[in-house]
């Protein structure tokens, strides 16, 4: 019964994001495409990256888990602290994103779930819980955040189309925002292909994967 919900959750957010989203190409670089879209009631674009990873499900979940290393290759990552673990497959952290001068740090804190739908298909699912513990001096907060992730299994390795909507809160200025929508995320893909072939990574066992 779950697998069911889930598999139709995942239909009707397909269907929603067909009619929502209008996907331009901003980006085509070493495989990796980079899309923007408007999004209703938001001044800041939406972004779709597809790519493929030479991994296994289990590889990139032992990977995306491994929180302490995310400054490593997530742009502009200062730091990222574990929160809560409500399972396994369920957590909640914290993290801290550098932003040039005269702009304000932004950190936020993402409530993140992994679902392995079936052997083939893997789904990840992160919102912002902006108020999971209190405001810090001298960073803003983003208080919107939504992304998904949608992991298939092809021939040798992963096909990832990863959508994000946000709004980075405050005041950011064109030149930093297309930062964020087109250059943070190549770059971002970029490095996870680089840091999951690490021998740490390669023979990942993860209880909740099959």
């Amino acid at each position: 019964m779950r697998i069911m919900i889930t598999i139709l959750f995942l239909s009707l957010l397909s269907t929603g994001a067909h009619a929502q989203f209008k996907w331009d190409l901003k980006k085509d670089e070493d495989g990796i495409k980079v899309y923007t879209s408007s999004t209703a009631n938001s001044n800041f674009k939406s972004i779709k990256i597809i790519c493929t990873v030479k991994a296994t499900q289990a590889q990139l979940v032992a990977f995306l888990l491994d929180l302490i290393k995310q400054h490593e290759w997530v742009y502009n990552t200062k730091s990222t602290q574990l929160l809560k673990t409500v399972q396994p497959n369920e957590l909640i952290f914290y993290s801290e994103v550098s932003v040039p001068w005269p702009c304000t740090n932004r950190d936020y804190i993402a409530h993140f779930v992994i679902t392995q739908v079936s052997p083939q298909l893997l789904t990840i699912d992160s919102h912002a819980e902006p108020w999971f513990i209190p405001a810090k001096a001298g960073l803003v907060r983003v208080e919107k955040s939504i992304a998904h992730w949608e992991v298939t299994a092809v021939s040798g390795g992963l096909q990832i189309v990863y959508t994000l909507q946000f709004d980075p809160g405050g005041d950011i200025p064109a030149w930093l925002t297309n930062l964020f929508i087109t250059k943070g995320p190549l770059q971002t893909f970029q490095k996870l292909r680089e840091e999951i072939s690490k021998p740490e990574y390669l023979n990942a066992h993860v209880d909740f994967i099959k």
